[in-house]
């Protein structure tokens, strides 16, 4: 099916219009004054499970090209389905990782977060654009995980070995461990207790 050519749209909303956009507005590639909308898959069916798993939840492009695949969709039905999710923005894997990063980092740390991007498929490019996106906040979540599990700051050596393990094991840097066991306090914690 040959691409079908539309005229763009103004983005003057009038008193009886939706200010939403249209699907065929968000998955067409503009040139100029003209849009060519990518075509949608020809398989209901593909479309139907396509849409089902997208509407669940988000994930990466590795993840919903393998959760088609057993769903018996040959390779290229697949490839067709993942160019069209991308292009109605459906399927967004920088939105993905955003999320993952977020619900990830009350519990884990860069290092931690940054495999299990990679672990779920998500390209290089994205993950180190994701961990950019978080890496100023690394000792206020360290700060925050070392607050639930630990009343004190280690006394003796084998407090200090233990707490960093476990600092460790959930992913943060050195760096930020030993700021966190020298007693600096992060600044959300401060706020925190005046707000209570």
């Amino acid at each position: 099916m040959p691409p079908v050519l539309l005229r763009q749209k103004s983005s003057m909303v009038g008193p009886n219009e939706c200010a939403s956009s249209s699907a065929h507005d968000r998955s067409a590639f503009f040139y100029g004054t003209r849009q060519v909308k990518t075509p949608k898959p020809e398989n209901r069916e593909l479309v139907s499970a396509s849409l089902r798993l997208l509407a669940m939840r988000d994930m990466s492009r590795i993840q919903f090209e393998q959760k088609l695949a057993k769903k018996e969709f040959t390779p290229e039905e697949i490839a067709e389905a993942v160019v069209w999710c991308e292009a109605e923005g459906w399927l967004n894997e920088s939105r993905y990782a955003e999320v993952m990063a977020r619900r990830l980092g009350q519990k884990y740390g860069g290092s931690r977060i940054a495999q299990t991007l990679k672990q779920k498929g998500v390209g290089d490019e994205i993950v180190s654009d994701t961990m950019a996106a978080i890496k100023d906040g690394e000792f206020t979540r360290a700060h925050a995980v070392w607050s639930r599990k630990f009343a004190a700051i280690p006394d003796c050596a084998e407090q200090r070995a233990k707490q960093t393990r476990y600092l460790q094991s959930r992913g943060f840097s050195f760096a930020v461990i030993k700021k966190v066991l020298a007693g600096e306090i992060a600044e959300d914690a401060e706020f925190g207790d005046d707000a209570a």
